[in-house]
């Protein structure tokens, strides 16, 4: 699909906030409300804009994020669709990507603890185990994420941190029901939220403000349909030794720079590293990677890219 200056900020902008309004939009695109509508639409009926996803802090609410890497052997075209499928339905899990390298899929499960991911992977392997010829499992720890500063052209990325961990809360069926409802469109109003969880536009109002206030709610983002878009999508993972809170300061300052970087994922694991990245073409991915390794080469003891071909699943809120 053909983009112009204005496609791409309005997908900028509803990165950073899928909940601003038309009107909002506007004002920081340079056009009016109802061309926002036209433009909408549009990115919308030609895939460039698959969903708009709300950030919900699951690890506030007591989860833990597990990263799972699956190689398949003995499987087909049909057959992987399959698996992908059972994936998607899994209510533990909030992300499923099909790749290619050494992995063949990789997605996250939200568990409350090992024993917790421990029931739910062996759930995953009674039905799928005879086509898992290797995996890998990462724990989560923190993942400070990186405006898409490549639609604008711009060199430095601003950080939004998603996911950090605060005191945890228990939320009760209201809050449940607001977080289900807007998790795979933020941009739902608050009547049509009040009247889908049966509640009034006020309480609505109230929840979703304390929500965002004490954290539950962390942003508001865009998953964008990247092959239409002309965008590659790669997740890098890195084995590293000597590492220390200076180092991994050093690392985030780099991915800074790189406006391609959207999200640094550290881990506990098979890898201790993850770099997210959104580019137009291999060359810039490998150029990227070369500086990191050169500037990081005593820290560095292995790396893995995979190129990630498909999303079936972005939800922060699965359950």
């Amino acid at each position: 699909m053909k983009t112009d200056i204005k496609d791409q900020k309005l997908m900028y902008w509803l990165d950073q906030n899928s909940r601003a309004t038309n009107k909002e939009l506007g004002k920081k695109v340079g056009i009016s409300e109802q061309a926002i509508g036209y433009k909408l639409k549009r990115l919308e009926e030609k895939g460039a804009i698959k969903r708009y996803v709300t950030f919900v802090n699951t690890p506030a609410l007591g989860y833990i994020h597990y990263k799972v890497l699956l190689r398949l052997h003995n499987t087909d075209v049909k057959k992987e669709k399959e698996i992908i499928i059972f994936l998607v339905k899994n209510k533990n899990i909030r992300w499923v990507v099909s790749c290619s390298g050494k992995w063949d899929i990789n997605f996250s499960i939200l568990a409350k603890s090992a024993e917790d991911f421990t029931t739910i992977y062996r759930d995953i392997e009674k039905k799928i185990g005879d086509y898992i010829s290797e995996k890998s499992v990462s724990i989560l720890i923190k993942s400070p994420g990186l405006t898409k500063e490549y639609l604008l052209g711009m060199s430095e990325a601003k950080i939004r941190l998603y996911g950090e961990k605060k005191a945890e809360k228990e939320l009760d069926t209201i809050d449940k029901k607001i977080l289900k409802s807007i998790s795979q469109n933020s941009r739902k109003n608050i009547v049509e939220i009040a009247e889908e969880i049966n509640s009034t536009i006020d309480v609505v109002r109230y929840r979703l403000k304390k929500l965002e206030e004490t954290k539950i709610i962390s942003g508001y983002t865009v998953q964008l349909g990247f092959d239409k878009i002309g965008v590659l999508r790669y997740s890098v993972f890195f084995s590293l030794h000597k590492m220390s809170d200076e180092i991994e300061r050093k690392m985030f300052e780099f991915a800074q720079r790189q406006n391609n970087i959207v999200f640094m994922l550290i881990l506990i694991g098979t890898y201790d590293l993850s770099l997210e990245l959104e580019v137009p073409s291999y060359q810039v991915l490998e150029s990227i990677i070369k500086k990191f390794r050169e500037e990081f080469a005593n820290n560095i003891s292995d790396f893995e890219i995979i190129f990630n071909t498909d999303e079936f699943k972005y939800n922060f809120y699965p359950f």
